[in-house]
């Protein structure tokens, strides 16, 4: 299998070589060096707007530079200059491999470091924060701790985790409510979906860690609470695999190689940003897919009982047929959404 892919590939390589990328083609691009990484950063979109959109991916070991090809995103680079950005061990991030960098806290740091080059760059602009999934919860310690939020005119909390134990219950009642109607089917698997039951009969879920097992993001994605329509997904939003794995700039390890050992990536397990959340006293948004079952909907709600934020400031809104990717699924709501945001608040 693995050498069919790599013909495969040569064959893509070949194929679109003589193709203009659409990666880097325009707006500015640097890095920033710190503690060893070297993180890229690709701000883009309408220069002449007043307002920065910082983005703050997912993972932890995804990409930022994913978020240019989802479609919502790509709608408010018409409105709005929007920042990209790997974070340490991610996406194209450069440097030394020290895991005792490899914790929350640096990321924290990471990101104010990320902050304080945009205000050096763009200075006088007014900033937002959209924290996707990981991001959300990395933006939620940030904005939450020396006063960060103050930097910020609001925060877009999308599909954010923020307290693993929470999430692991949640992820759990999600799974087990929808076994039973995919058992009901004609052509079920039974056996398939008796190993979800037994996993759980198996496993409490004090045992269960909300980073470090993979099984309940597999079987949430089996119920649907990855991609609400995975037939309409994978029919409209057409990931560009020969752009992204040859004249992109995300490296190849970025496909290939796992960053975490399982030491480093159990410290994911144990954050709980509640304390740091209710600290926070910007205009919030949280902006959910009604079916996420990776992050459940729920999370959403305790989000917006536990944000610092008067209630007059902040909301909760839930998107129809729409899983943990609203930019990807719904994202004529997703812009909708995020721009009436921005524009109610950025003049406060």
């Amino acid at each position: 299998m693995k050498r069919y892919f790599i013909v495969l590939a040569i064959a893509a390589l070949f194929m679109g070589a003589c193709e203009k990328s659409e990666f880097l083609s325009e707006g500015d691009f640097f890095h920033l060096s710190h503690k060893g990484a070297n993180m890229p950063i690709w701000v883009k979109g309408n220069f002449s707007s007043d307002v920065i959109l910082i983005t703050v991916h997912g993972g932890p070991g995804d990409s930022g530079m994913e978020h240019h090809l989802g479609k919502g995103f790509k709608y408010l680079e018409d409105d709005y200059i929007m920042v990209y950005w790997d974070q340490r061990f991610s996406g194209m991030t450069q440097g030394e491999r020290d895991e005792k960098t490899q914790n929350p806290d640096q990321y924290i740091e990471d990101t104010e470091k990320v902050v304080q080059l945009i205000q050096s760059k763009y200075p006088g602009k007014k900033l937002f924060m959209l924290g996707h999934s990981w991001g959300g919860q990395l933006s939620a310690g940030y904005l939450g701790r020396d006063g960060h939020f103050n930097d910020f005119k609001g925060w877009i909390d999308l599909d954010g985790s923020i307290y693993g134990d929470l999430e692991v219950q949640l992820m759990k009642d999600y799974i087990l409510e929808r076994v039973p109607a995919e058992m009901a089917e004609p052509d079920a698997d039974l056996e398939y979906w008796q190993v979800i039951i037994d996993f759980y009969d198996d496993n409490p879920v004090e045992t269960i860690g909300n980073y470090t097992a993979l099984e309940p993001y597999w079987y949430a994605a089996a119920v649907g609470g990855d991609v609400y329509d995975y037939d309409k997904f994978m029919e409209e939003v057409k990931t560009p695999y020969t752009e992204l794995i040859f004249k992109s700039m995300f490296a190849m390890s970025f496909y290939v190689d796992a960053y975490y050992s399982d030491e480093t990536y159990g410290l994911w397990d144990d954050i709980n940003y509640t304390p740091e959340i209710g600290n926070i006293t910007i205009p919030a948004l949280m902006l959910w897919g009604a079916d996420d079952g990776i992050v459940p909907v729920e999370v959403a709600d305790y989000v917006y009982e536990n944000l610092g934020t008067d209630p007059s400031m902040k909301e909760v809104v839930k998107i129809p047929e729409c899983a943990h990717g609203p930019q990807h699924e719904q994202p004529e709501i997703f812009y909708d959404e995020v721009s009436s945001f921005i524009e109610t608040y950025k003049n406060q």
